[in-house]
């Protein structure tokens, strides 16, 4: 299986509904080849001479592809928004709406390219039940897989082992293996500080301020990069959490016991499954949830004790989700689906390949869904 050959395999569309309560906001479509949303409002904020804080985005999309989403934009007039030019980016089908925040979006629409892969009408029916909701490896870092190492890290308290491993651990396809495994094995950051590229910036930012102790080389960096590593960290207790209870019960089935996340309106419903309310959930396709661990989650039925097992395992418990060094960072902890579930799945068998189309729901990954989906 072969994904991302060249940007054009894969294309993103954000499904999302802009709404006009206040109309506060310019708010347009934003179509990128080849661009990580945060570069991109990163260059577009910089050109319309506004802060970052002033774009709005329901979603990050992939860079490897052609994505299209709406963002809102403040501070700025429409000539300005009109006017702008960057390499590879569009800024069409411009309105006033209201500002658009993390989330908003219902999901995402895709077109993918897979080369060197074919499907049949079978391996379409069995993935429609559903497929493990694992996140992606885009949450754990593609090149360097090492977000959730540096969240481990702070959650432990270890911000020495934190700052280390995010800016030294050394991966031998990434493009500056060498300057991180020299800081790797000799811990001089006075050099390091000389040596290293001025496109790492944010390495960069914390090797200015790591003199003063890795407490004051974290906050050097982007609230929300640090606010990352704790996510990504989650991700991973999360996955394995998963991987475990699959070994035991499929994804797509509830068991008594099971937490079960449901919605009435627009507001989310946490239960217990159990005799009295089976046949309502079975009903309504609703899955099991398992624990995005956090110092106030309350874990139930098998996977509490999967989840008993895995903090033990990492040297953890709940409480330590407060982060006493930085409580800013806490987190309460959450529940998520472990079932994925695509929707308007279409395919057709091409020269080279299989290009196929899909609806997945905000939260869930279209590579997880392709590795399940094509094995």
């Amino acid at each position: 299986m072969k994904i991302k050959e060249k940007p054009e395999d894969f294309v993103v569309e954000e499904v999302i509904e802009i709404t006009h309560t206040e109309n506060e906001c310019l708010v347009c479509t934003l179509e990128k080849t080849d661009w990580d949303t945060i570069g991109a409002i990163k260059v577009l904020a910089r050109k319309l001479g506004i802060s970052q804080k002033r774009i709005g985005f329901a979603g990050l999309k992939d860079r490897q592809a052609v994505t299209r989403q709406k963002i809102s934009v403040s501070g700025a007039d429409l000539e300005q928004l009109e006017s702008v030019k960057i390499p590879r980016v569009s800024i069409i089908d411009i309105e006033w709406g209201d500002r658009i925040r993390l989330g908003d979006h219902r999901g995402n629409r895709f077109i993918i390219m897979v080369r060197d892969a074919f499907l049949s009408p079978d391996d379409v029916e069995r993935i429609r039940k559903g497929f493990p909701n694992y996140f992606g490896p885009q949450r754990f870092g593609e090149v360097r897989p090492i977000t959730h190492e540096v969240g481990r890290e702070l959650v432990k308290g270890d911000l020495d082992k934190a700052a280390l491993i995010f800016l030294a651990k050394p991966f031998e396809k990434e493009r500056y293996f060498e300057v991180r495994k020299e800081l790797w094995e000799t811990h001089d950051f006075e050099r390091a500080r000389r040596e290293y590229p001025f496109s790492l910036r944010y390495e960069r930012a914390m090797l200015e301020n790591i003199g003063k102790g890795a407490k004051k080389a974290f906050e050097a960096l982007p609230r929300r990069l640090n606010t990352l590593f704790i996510h990504a960290y989650q991700a991973y207790i999360f996955n394995e959490i998963v991987r475990r209870r699959s070994k035991a019960v499929p994804v797509t089935e509830v068991e008594p016991g099971d937490v079960v996340v449901d919605w009435v309106g627009t507001r989310r419903v946490v239960t217990i499954a159990g005799e009295h309310n089976m046949d309502k959930i079975a009903e309504r396709g609703l899955c099991a949830a398992a624990p995005i661990v956090g110092y106030k989650t309350q874990a139930r039925g098998r996977m509490k004790e999967i989840t008993r097992e895995i903090l033990e395992e990492e040297g953890i418990v709940k409480e330590d989700f407060r982060l006493r060094e930085f409580p800013s960072l806490a987190s309460r902890g959450t529940y998520r689906e472990i079932a994925g579930k695509a929707q308007d799945i279409s395919y057709t068998c091409e020269e080279g390949g299989t290009k196929i189309e899909f609806f997945l729901p905000k939260g869930e990954y279209a590579t997880v869904f392709l590795k399940e989906l094509l094995g």
